[in-house]
């Protein structure tokens, strides 16, 4: 979550597919949307001190290229704001992986986590899921990334993390983790792009 074969029905399967993404943005941002800016979604969840985040943005690149970036864990660094690496740390039979993060955090300075990632794609949508393993900052951190066909050449994306802290001291970090992720979005975004535009 490559290969066309019919034209017409990939052009009707990215179009229904496209709407259904379409739908869970607010009417008033769609317009938004289409010029390129991140539309935010926060919806509180009962019992978690940081509401769940929910970000989209269209993408001047393939889902391909989008996808493959996604999963290019070793560079991952080079355009992700505040990660100093992102190692795969296990590879499941089940096609999981278990990933390492090393992060950038005020006060500490660095922490890292594992999260185990799942990923599934059927033509050109693709979604990777993730549940945290291990962190001494958060007791439950789950999230997704699913990528969609938008129009004929680019792509949707929808990035959406609920993190719960392990201690009300952690929830005073919640700003700066809103902050993270519409980074991390646009630095995803960023790249997919002049990549694209490189392969060109």
């Amino acid at each position: 979550m490559k290969t066309h074969v019919l034209f017409p029905l990939v052009l009707f399967f990215s179009a229904s597919v496209r709407a259904d993404l379409v739908k869970e943005v607010p009417k008033s941002d769609r317009d938004e949307l289409a010029e390129g800016q991140t539309v935010v979604k926060s919806t509180d969840v009962p019992g978690a001190p940081w509401p769940q985040l929910s970000l989209y943005r269209v993408v001047n690149a393939s889902p391909d290229v989008v996808s493959d970036l996604f999963t290019d864990y070793g560079a991952a660094p080079s355009y992700t704001p505040g990660l100093i690496q992102a190692q795969v740390i296990a590879a499941n039979p089940d096609g999981t992986k278990d990933v390492r993060y090393t992060v950038k955090v005020p006060v500490i300075q660095r922490t890292s986590y594992v999260v185990r990632n799942t990923y599934e794609k059927q033509g050109s949508n693709f979604t990777v899921s993730w549940k945290l393993l291990q962190s001494p900052l958060a007791k439950r951190s789950d999230g997704s990334l699913r990528i969609e066909p938008y129009g004929d050449s680019r792509t949707l994306l929808c990035y959406t993390n609920l993190c719960v802290p392990v201690t009300n001291l952690v929830s005073g970090l919640k700003n700066q983790a809103q902050v993270e992720a519409k980074n991390t979005v646009l630095a995803l975004a960023t790249e997919a792009e002049r990549r694209a535009n490189k392969a060109q």
